[in-house]
């Protein structure tokens, strides 16, 4: 909900993509800090390596990206989708265990050079719209940043019709809905809402914000759930993985993403569990949205919140001054 960031904040990764040098006239350790926050959130494609001293450029048309997004690595190694967690102290970065697909790539093994690169990534040097990654033995990988509008133009030529996006979307039956969300070690299996996976020649049919985001989180990805009337339903990547309920409504010849539904975390400063339930529940045959939230920050009050939201005259969806539910009636699913 475009005007109750409370909700917004805690569940999406919509980053804002930043750039910039680092300013000379602010005392080192304050640099650092927002040379890693200058960082997270952003997309980069990689263009050149220099090992002992000699420089080789990628082949034209060779793919291979990196984003930082919130502790983690995320993007493509020509064919293979790789991620890792990684922290910035300083200039210094650490990058932990990295995991790759094992695709067989025919691009003359630089998928193995790059990836083997990033594992011993020392230094991290950003200037304007450049990125260096200098490594422990000296080797040197060199990137140019992602904006949105190179992607969108790249990915404009292939994107998939919207009636093929918008297919993936099976019908969800009305007052039948508890959406809840996941955490890591839950079995997908059993989970209710996994849902279609949304391929990436469709992002370009999204909001800007929630197409760079799911670009960035390559080894996330995005989910059909579902359509009820205007209304559908997404897992996005959220703070464990795909594991974001949203709304999203169809504006023009793009999904928007109206509101958060279901989310779960917890990090050690905070825990919040949120769900949604869809009800028709003044029997107008129009569909409201209750959601309750419990969050409890880290020698903090708890809270514990229900709101109704319901669709205005202009399409969006709003807290509803004449509907109200009381929070026994819409206990939380309990999560693993």
């Amino acid at each position: 909900m475009r005007t109750y960031s409370f909700y917004i904040c805690s569940f999406l990764l919509f980053a804002s993509l930043i750039s910039g040098c680092v300013n000379n006239n602010i005392p080192k350790e304050k640099q650092q800090v927002g040379l890693a926050q200058t960082l997270d959130g952003t997309d980069w494609d990689f263009y050149m390596i220099e090992e002992k001293g000699k420089k080789e450029t990628a082949p034209a048309g060779l793919k291979i990206n990196m984003a930082f997004l919130e502790g983690r690595l995320n993007g493509i190694a020509t064919c293979n989708n790789y991620s890792a967690p990684y922290t910035i102290v300083d200039e210094e970065i650490k990058v932990g265990e990295v995991s790759a697909t094992e695709k067989f790539c025919d691009n003359e093994n630089w998928d193995a050079r790059f990836l083997s690169a990033v594992k011993t990534a020392a230094t991290c040097e950003v200037s304007g719209e450049l990125l260096t990654l200098i490594c422990t033995n000296g080797t040197k990988l060199s990137f140019s940043k992602r904006t949105l509008a190179s992607i969108t133009g790249s990915e404009a030529a292939n994107a998939a019709p919207l009636d093929d996006l918008l297919n993936l979307f099976p019908n969800l039956a009305p007052n039948q809905m508890h959406l809840y969300s996941i955490l890591v070690g839950t079995n997908i299996d059993v989970y209710p809402f996994v849902g279609e996976t949304i391929q990436p020649n469709m992002y370009e049919l999204f909001d800007p914000n929630s197409a760079s985001v799911f670009r960035q989180a390559t080894m996330l990805g995005a989910y059909a759930i579902g359509k009820l009337e205007d209304m559908y339903i997404l897992r996005v990547p959220g703070n464990k993985g795909s594991n974001s309920i949203t709304l999203y409504t169809l504006k023009g010849n793009k999904l928007v993403v109206e509101m958060p539904l279901a989310l779960a975390n917890d990090e050690p400063s905070v825990n919040i569990q949120q769900d949604a339930w869809l009800r028709d529940l003044d029997k107008d045959g129009k569909t409201e949205i209750i959601v309750r939230q419990i969050s409890a920050p880290a020698g903090g009050v708890a809270q514990d919140v229900i709101r109704v939201f319901e669709k205005t005259a202009n399409g969006s969806y709003q807290p509803s001054p004449r509907l109200r539910v009381q929070i026994g009636e819409y206990p939380l699913e309990k999560l693993n």
